[in-house]
């Protein structure tokens, strides 16, 4: 006996072929959608192990810039200088649709510095670690937007990988089961109404 328990009508058999036909088309839109976010995640990765090269560069050139600084004016002054550094930067978030997820882009609008109408307690080689910690901003943005962009992919695809699953192994199964049983008691119906058909007329 099939799991799915329904009457061996031809209605009940005319509603399994529908819901078998709307599975499969299901099952292969899931199928594209399944792939079409592996590779878009293969993609992104890439596209993240360049930055990640990038970013570790730009960090060791601030850190670098920062240490030179330390050297020049004192570590003391230079944490209560970035201490008191105004914010130089926009932060804003768009968003781009894929397969029907909203993607953020997060982008950063840097101000242009303020000029200075006292004397500057800064030397020059702070200003180029100040310059430099804007530039690691930047790439930090896109790091950023990539690795929020690949744990929502794969959010999803594991989510379509369990429907995928769901359909292949439970659903299509249990209801090509329950069809072929219907159609063999239909069919076997038909055969002892004939049966018994043949019988009257023999006996008339």
């Amino acid at each position: 006996m099939p799991k799915i328990e329904l009457p061996p009508t031809k209605s009940s058999l005319r509603k399994l072929k529908e819901n078998l036909a709307f599975a499969y088309e299901g099952y292969d839109l899931l199928n594209q959608k399944r792939e079409i976010l592996a590779i878009e995640i293969v993609r992104k990765i890439g596209e993240i192990r360049r930055i990640e090269t990038d970013f570790q560069q730009v960090l060791n050139e601030l850190y670098a810039s920062y240490r030179s600084a330390a050297v020049d004016m004192g570590s003391d002054a230079v944490t209560i200088q970035s201490c008191s550094e105004t914010r130089s930067y926009f932060l804003h978030t768009n968003f781009t649709k894929l397969m029907g997820l909203k993607l953020p882009v997060i982008g950063l609008n840097l101000k242009n510095p303020q000029p200075a109408f006292a004397l500057p307690q800064t030397s020059s080689i702070y200003d180029e670690a100040r310059d430099q910690a804007r530039k690691t901003l930047l790439i930090l943005a896109q790091y950023a937007t990539i690795a929020k962009s690949i744990i929502m992919l794969s959010r999803e695809l594991k989510k379509v990988q369990r429907r995928v699953n769901a359909l292949e192994k439970i659903f299509i199964p249990q209801h090509e089961e329950a069809k072929k049983y219907i159609a063999d008691r239909i069919e076997e119906m038909e055969r002892e109404e004939i049966f018994v058909k043949k019988l009257i007329r023999q006996r008339q």
